[in-house]
């Protein structure tokens, strides 16, 4: 079998320990077409998003990409210059290890998925986004809680959150049933093992107030 050719910059560039051999190459597979003339890539990351589902967050040196899931291909999902982007911010969770990403573009922000597997990643991902140059931006981690006054963060830059549902309709998901469907999103991927999926729910279960 012809061994697949890795990305402009990927012998340089940062990959989240989570991004295996198998999923290495349905990257490369799906972004050797994709980049640009000279682009580099700089970072891959394990990425989940439930809505318009995503399983990988790329930086390259021009852009911030999204891929979908392995079943269908990683396509690219969200697309974003990042000469567009004035701010990245990561909203930590305060159970888990994870960060929700967002950039914030004139459009508005967009939610670009969340990584989790600890302060490595987190670390890396701002050194990234900080390193010099005209694409560079800044990357400022804030807290879980909303800030007051914050906009509504978009699932990529044309998906619009669904209306709140009327009186008598169906009510929003429990906070923490969302957080174990995300969970369980996980281990079906195959991010989590059975040992890891078992922990991280029974933490959250017992810590949740």
């Amino acid at each position: 079998m012809k061994e697949i050719v890795g990305l402009p910059g990927e012998e340089s560039a940062y990959r989240d320990p989570k991004v295996r051999k198998g999923m290495l190459k349905d990257i490369r597979l799906a972004l050797r077409r994709k980049l640009l003339p000279g682009e580099t890539v700089q970072g891959l990351f394990i990425a989940y998003r439930i809505r318009r589902s995503v399983s990988a967050l790329v930086v390259t040196d021009r852009r911030l990409l999204t891929l979908g899931d392995v079943s269908v291909g990683m396509p690219v999902v969200d697309d974003l210059d990042r000469s567009q982007v004035t701010e990245v911010t990561i909203e930590r969770h305060k159970v888990f290890s994870t960060g929700a990403v967002v950039a914030v573009t004139p459009d508005g922000p967009v939610g670009l998925g969340t990584l989790d597997y600890g302060k490595e990643t987190f670390n890396k991902l701002e050194e990234i986004l900080a390193q010099d140059g005209s694409a560079g931006m800044p990357l400022i981690p804030t807290p879980s809680a909303r800030r007051p006054g914050a906009e509504t963060v978009q699932d990529g830059p044309q998906d619009h959150l669904p209306p709140t549902p009327p009186a008598g309709g169906v009510p929003p998901q429990h906070p923490l049933v969302a957080q174990l469907s995300a969970l369980a999103d996980l281990h079906e991927r195959g991010a989590l093992d059975d040992d890891e999926f078992a922990a991280a729910k029974q933490k959250l279960i017992a810590e949740w107030p």
